[in-house]
């Protein structure tokens, strides 16, 4: 014999002006289970409400201070969500509806047949916890997507997300500098998912990836027969983000041509379609980013100086991040713990020297080239291996920071130039037969120096007694 499902309860507020009726289903719902209150007055109930969460509400229609109407709105008025419940006479079905209209979930009539009441509260408690999942994971994605995947807690980056903030708040055109890989189109999403925009669309277009002509056609639209292969009418990318945001990426690669249609849109806030007679109105927050130098295309009349002061309402220059080197073990792990997550693998982190190793190179190409060394590290990783060691990652950025720490000045001055450098050169070279087991090739293509010059360097500094007994290679 099965166990009887439970039935779900939760808080109820019952609001009606006839004692006997608000008592009546106070009982029943009690002796179902719920935690019930019960106002005879709408009033009372509003300050009820204003102090208590509830799940569901009852309320009649017909009540001499406020109508269930009306106190249906003011519940509205003060933020509340829950599911609202309306009692009506026979007779009054036609002001159910209009309560249902105003956003009412379902009318109970009387009089009262406690089965159907009793099913009506059960649909609006599981709306009621819908409605309650749908929010929380709102929440989470609005937090996890706060600062759209952007890392870091360097003073650099506090000062991009402050003035994140401030900018989302308006409806301002953002330029976004910085170079390739610092992570502009994630500005870019965050701007737009913490402003006032964000239940509208996003909408991203890469300038640099299509020529000229089909750039003007993608961004404004087209009409057909506009020309050769333009069968049907298209909506350009300013039309599919009328309400939300659009962002166009290295804007500075954009020829002039492009450049006055688009500045028309910024003074006019309307588009022609290519082959069009009427302009199209459009409602479009921009933000556009390059990695180039406009000042300087614009003195040299590569783009236009009006377009350019319209683009720069709002600058934002994002970092490099040789210029965040704080930041990279965060964004490391973060990286790290994504793709470990996507392949099913534990991994507990980096060891000391290969966070050195990332730290000694100059990435330059930024975050973005910090994410694939760390995604192909992964996947050198044995399966009984949870630590990133050096030789999981990328072999150029072995040799380049390897490289950087040759030419490195000696700390403070306390020794001369030579005996640091020799020293250095001694541990470096140490470091990278350890790590190739003694291979005299590999330690060679490690340090990106020839054999012989890896076996000069052992006799020099007196490494080859360090070389195990039955390996060759060294004398």
């Amino acid at each position: 014999m099965s166990e009887p499902r439970e039935i779900p309860t939760g808080r109820l507020l019952i609001v009606d002006d006839e004692e006997a009726v608000a008592r009546v289903l106070g009982t029943y719902f009690t002796r179902q289970g719920w935690d019930v209150r019960e106002c005879q007055s709408a009033t009372a109930a509003l300050s009820v409400a204003a102090a208590e969460e509830f799940d569901v509400v009852i309320t009649d229609l017909c009540m001499p201070e406020l109508t269930g109407t009306e106190f249906l709105a003011k519940l509205r008025e003060q933020g509340h969500t829950m599911p609202v419940l309306v009692i009506t006479a026979f007779g009054s079905i036609g002001s159910a509806v209009d309560a249902m209209r105003l956003g009412a979930f379902d009318y109970l009539s009387k009089p009262f047949d406690f089965v159907k009441v009793n099913a009506a509260v059960q649909r609006a408690y599981l709306d009621r916890q819908l409605q309650r999942e749908r929010e929380a994971l709102n929440t989470d994605l609005a937090e996890r997507y706060r600062f759209a995947n952007l890392i870091g807690s360097s003073t650099a980056m506090r000062e991009v997300y402050a003035l994140i903030e401030r900018a989302a708040r308006s409806q301002a055109t953002v330029l976004v500098l910085g170079e390739s890989g610092t992570g502009k189109e994630l500005v870019a999403r965050a701007l737009h998912s913490m402003g006032a925009r964000s239940n509208k669309r996003f909408v991203g277009v890469s300038c640099v990836a299509l020529p000229s002509e089909l750039l003007e056609s993608e961004l404004f639209g087209h009409e057909k027969g506009a020309f050769t292969g333009a069968n049907w009418q298209r909506q350009g990318r300013f039309e599919l983000a009328d309400g939300g945001t659009l962002f166009l990426d290295e804007i500075g690669d954009i020829s002039l041509t492009v450049q006055a249609k688009l500045l028309r849109v910024l003074q006019e806030r309307e588009i022609d379609r290519v082959g069009g007679s009427k302009p199209v109105k459009v409602d479009v927050r921009l933000v556009t980013a390059t990695n180039r130098d406009l000042p300087a295309a614009v003195a040299k009349g590569d783009f236009r100086e009006d377009l350019y002061y319209r683009l720069r309402v709002v600058e934002l220059r994002l970092p490099s991040l040789r210029e965040r080197k704080e930041d990279l073990p965060l964004l490391a792990q973060h990286f790290l713990q994504k793709y470990a997550k996507r392949d099913g693998r534990k991994l507990d982190g980096f060891s000391d020297t290969a966070l050195e190793l990332l730290d000694g190179y100059d990435w330059p190409g930024n975050v973005r080239e910090l994410e694939n060394a760390i995604e192909r590290a992964l996947v050198m990783v044995e399966d009984d291996t949870r630590t990133i060691t050096p030789e999981m990652l990328p072999k150029e950025l072995r040799v380049r920071s390897r490289n950087a720490a040759l030419v490195a000045p000696p700390p403070g001055g306390r020794k001369r130039l030579q005996d640091s450098l020799d020293e250095l050169e001694r541990t470096l070279v140490l470091q990278a037969l350890e790590e190739s087991h003694w291979n005299a090739a590999q330690a060679a293509e490690l340090l990106g120096i020839s054999l012989r010059t890896l076996c000069h360097t052992v006799r020099k500094h007196h490494l080859a007694s360090a070389v195990p007994s039955d390996l060759s290679g060294f004398s």
